[in-house]
């Protein structure tokens, strides 16, 4: 499986950027609220991140119990019960989903706080929680980002791999 493609993440955040800036100033200029996102956004949005965090956990646990074995260079340590390679792939689709829906996410929201800093008048109550969820979602990509190189293989060829064949 390829790797989170980051081209595609900023494609994806300089869209919902400008979705975000041009819609909150339409609504504005409209009479209609600033776009501002619920407390339960951010909270969900953390809580995802944890979810995803702890579903690599014993992807990570195996690959560092192989990685000591192979440190250790002895047949004394057992190996240990290896992760159902389909679990590994499920956990690895939802950290690029994430990975996706946060880009989304931090691209929304900046273009929101953008559009509320430049404005004449700064409403704090708008900008606070649109804050809140810009940051989490930063952590929910950053913990895609960890989970892809968790779920690598250690010996994941590369496309450049002379050894792989075309």
């Amino acid at each position: 499986m390829k790797p989170i493609n980051i081209l595609s993440l900023i494609i994806w955040f300089v869209l919902a950027g400008l979705l975000g800036f041009f819609y909150s100033e339409w609504a504005v200029a409209n009479g209609f609220h600033v776009p501002v996102s619920p407390l339960s956004l951010a909270i969900s949005v953390f809580v995802v991140a944890v979810i995803l965090g702890f579903l690599a956990l014993p992807i990570y646990r195996y690959k560092n119990a192989l990685r000591k074995i192979r440190e250790a260079k002895t047949t004394t340590l057992q190996k240990p019960i290896p992760v159902d390679p389909f679990y590994a792939v499920r956990v690895l689709l939802l950290a690029k989903a994430s990975a996706l829906t946060s880009a989304i996410f931090i691209g929304w929201h900046a273009g929101v706080i953008l559009n509320l800093l430049s404005a004449p008048v700064l409403a704090g109550d708008a900008l606070r929680p649109n804050l809140l969820t810009l940051g989490v979602s930063v952590v929910l990509l950053i913990m895609a980002f960890i989970v892809q190189s968790i779920c690598k293989l250690p010996n994941d060829a590369g496309p450049q791999d002379p050894q792989v064949p075309a």
